[in-house]
């Protein structure tokens, strides 16, 4: 153990001391770094590639209409008017075929609709998609979609309705 610390140490000084010259490059420090922790430069890519997915919402988009692949169509939209319909399109990555996903919609603190749905087979970068549509809102004002994977908030998207 205390071979391996020194050894550690002389190259953490090595790491060093390479930043510290004159006219040292970036690539000095990367190599002298990767060196000193024992790795290759591809060692940060291998530990991120066998950290653990977690399944969770990566965003929620609320416009007027959806595509085939249930994204919102030209972007989402901030304002709707007390006869549109409100959709949303929640994007979850990593989440487990059958998850149960819902949104709730709130005017201040009151609850005024909610809708569930379970994700489907996911992409091969692990992308589900799953929409939700709501009868137009009545009551003029600031309303958020609060998003939940498995029971648990992931998110909010504020929206208007009314001018």
């Amino acid at each position: 153990m205390t071979r391996s610390a020194t050894a550690f140490t002389v190259a953490a000084l090595f790491a060093l001391t390479a930043c510290g010259r004159k006219g040292a490059r970036s690539s000095d420090f990367d190599s002298a770094t990767t060196a000193a922790l024992g790795g290759t430069a591809s060692a940060g890519s291998a530990a991120a590639a066998n950290a653990p997915k977690v399944g969770h919402v990566m965003g929620i988009e609320i416009g007027r209409s959806l595509d085939s692949a249930n994204r919102i169509i030209l972007g989402g939209a901030a304002g709707f008017g007390s006869s549109d319909s409100v959709l949303a399109s929640v994007r979850t990555i990593y989440a487990n075929a059958g998850t149960p996903v819902s949104v709730r919609i709130r005017l201040k603190d009151q609850t005024v609709d909610s809708a569930a749905s379970k994700t489907a087979a996911a992409d091969t970068a692990g992308v589900a998609i799953v929409p939700f549509r709501f009868a137009p809102l009545k009551k003029d004002g600031a309303y958020q979609a609060e998003v939940f994977l498995d029971g648990k908030f992931q998110m909010a998207a504020a929206f208007k309705v009314g001018s």
